[in-house]
């Protein structure tokens, strides 16, 4: 069975109100929809069913049904799950036989999908469209008035995901704490700003990129490069994994004064790389918000 540890902080880590607690696995599998239906078989959507199925506790209590579109990645779900996921003969179908829906569709497609759908009253509806605005699902899915909005990363499939969900409804928590952690906050503004960490997913898979290719670029062969920068940036994320107000503040001080950490970090603040990342998650957040990109916002245009 998968350890479960709650990913939640004492009370003063909250930003908002607290949410309820979820304490434990067994309490997070008595809050997960019985029947749970997939709007959208994407990359984001297929890795929360697949991370679902892989959960012990649900295997024998919960059913998933999946919409036809994408239907390669539909039926792959349905091969390696198939006492669990059942593939529907079309988006409808999904949400007439299921009790809680979750909608992965890309953000150009929201509108037109979901306002052809007819969805009742008591259903839970779970928004994963990262720039659909909460209210908009709302107005979508009416009569359904259970609703919230979740940011999943890949890593769900695998049961070691970071979600962050908006509002704290327990049922949409307890999806994501079977999956990893879960921040859950009230308000919209803090949950836009708090969703640009998401982009910085790129930029840490580009940053041991090029720490691997510089390793490569000094005869260091590819094979034992790659192993060791994926280790070692594995290694001291873990340390801050489970962050408190504080927990980042004291890694960067705790660095020895002198040391060569402590020198490669000041290198890169006084050649503006952290000023860079800032403008960076502005740029993100405009995109967020208004679904547009202004070049003028881009890292290279401000620092000009």
């Amino acid at each position: 069975h998968r350890h479960f540890v709650s990913s939640r902080q004492p009370s003063s880590a909250h930003l908002g109100p607290s949410p309820p607690l979820v304490r434990g696995m067994s309490d997070a599998l008595a809050m997960v929809p019985t029947c749970i239906g997939l709007v959208g078989v994407g990359t984001i959507g297929s890795a929360v069913l697949r991370g679902l199925c892989r959960v012990d506790g649900l295997k024998l209590k919960r059913k998933f049904v999946i919409s036809p579109r994408n239907a390669e990645k539909a039926a792959a779900l349905a091969a390696e799950f198939p006492d669990l996921i059942r593939i529907a003969g079309s988006n409808q179908e999904v949400v007439d036989a299921t009790d809680c829906v979750i909608i992965s569709v890309l953000p150009k497609q929201a509108e037109e999908v979901i306002g052809a759908l007819k969805f009742r009253p008591e259903q839970q509806v779970l928004s994963l469209i990262a720039t659909c605005p909460l209210q908009r699902i709302r107005e979508l899915v009416a009569p359904a008035g259970r609703c919230a909005v979740g940011v999943p990363l890949p890593a769900v499939a695998i049961g070691r995901g970071a979600t962050l969900v908006m509002p704290s409804l327990p049922w949409a928590q307890a999806i994501f704490e079977l999956l990893g952690s879960c921040v859950a906050v009230d308000d919209e503004a803090v949950f836009k700003r708090m969703q640009c960490m998401t982009a910085l997913m790129g930029d840490f898979y580009k940053r041991q990129l090029t720490a691997q290719q510089w390793l490569e670029s000094h005869d260091v062969p590819n094979v034992q490069a790659a192993a060791w920068v994926g280790a070692i940036f594995s290694t001291m994320a873990a340390d801050s994994a489970k962050a408190g107000p504080d927990t980042l503040h004291k890694l960067v001080e705790e660095q020895t004064p002198g040391g060569v950490n402590e020198m490669v970090w000041k290198g890169q603040d006084e050649d503006g790389a952290y000023q860079g990342l800032c403008l960076g998650l502005d740029q993100a957040h405009v995109r967020f918000m208004t679904g547009k990109t202004d070049p003028d916002l881009a890292p290279a245009a401000k620092r000009s």
